[in-house]
């Protein structure tokens, strides 16, 4: 725990140009508590523990979005038609993440080709095995098998099912959840340690819940290689055709 904890904490402060002294962990924040054998199992579906920064230190300002989201869309400062700004959305929906450490899936995204048909696993996606979670996905009857073309009512009996089996299995670090992967964490995750993710032309699904538990999905990914700007708001069922997804595991 502690090699990899030094490891992410290093580069991060190297990143936003950090002292050691910099807390990047908000006061109390869960730490997962894993064994050697967790660990390992935890691996074997591609799970990479990282530290979110805090506000404290690392504060979602002007000079973090203009980085992090040089290429966002027109408009992205500006409130929608009955909707916030793209902005106020990943501001307000970053901040239960901030000075967390959160376990981000980092299974080879596939890169597109038409239809959009590939597996997750490999670059070209054909081989249907490479996917960790394929398992999964028949017993939640996905079954085209892939993670494209659903819908949120499938993929929250997708995560329902996966949850429910690593709990009996006890797979879920204690006051851990398996869930997608927030937008945010995806773009920081994605910039300072994955660039490699911007490489294919797929997009993924990111969400954040309101104080009512009501979620609302965006198609977040990559405007160029190194980039994660993209963000766009999933209005229509025909949106859902191309979105791939990308799992994480928070605390509660």
């Amino acid at each position: 725990m502690e090699k990899w904890t030094e490891e992410r904490a290093s580069k991060l402060r190297e990143a936003f140009r950090l002292t050691r002294e910099a807390q990047l962990l908000a006061p109390g924040a869960r730490v997962p508590e894993l064994s050697p054998q967790l660990s390992e199992q935890l691996e074997r579906f591609n799970i990479e523990w990282h530290i979110i920064p805090s506000a404290d230190v690392v504060p979602m300002n002007d000079e973090y979005l203009a980085r992090f989201y040089s290429m966002a869309p027109r408009g992205f400062n500006e409130r929608r038609d009955h909707s916030p700004s793209y902005r106020d959305v990943l501001v307000n929906g970053h901040k239960k993440h901030q000075g967390q450490v959160i376990g981000v899936e980092t299974t080879q995204k596939p890169k597109y080709l038409p239809g959009n048909r590939q597996f997750y696993g490999t670059f070209y996606g054909f081989d249907a095995t490479a996917d960790p979670f394929s398992f999964y996905m028949g017993r939640a009857a996905m079954t085209n098998a892939t993670r494209f073309d659903h819908n949120y009512l499938s993929l929250r009996e997708f995560l329902r099912v996966v949850n429910d089996d690593w709990r009996a299995r006890n797979l879920l670090p204690q006051g851990f959840r398996l869930t997608i992967c927030p937008p945010v964490v995806f773009n920081l995750v994605g910039t300072i340690f994955h660039p490699h993710w911007s490489e294919t032309e797929a997009l993924e699904l990111g969400f954040y819940r309101d104080e009512q538990g009501n979620a609302t999905c965006y198609a977040i990914g990559s405007n160029a290689p190194g980039d994660f700007s993209y963000i766009y708001e999933v209005e229509l069922e025909t949106d859902w055709t191309l979105l791939g997804f990308r799992l994480a595991l928070v605390a509660e």
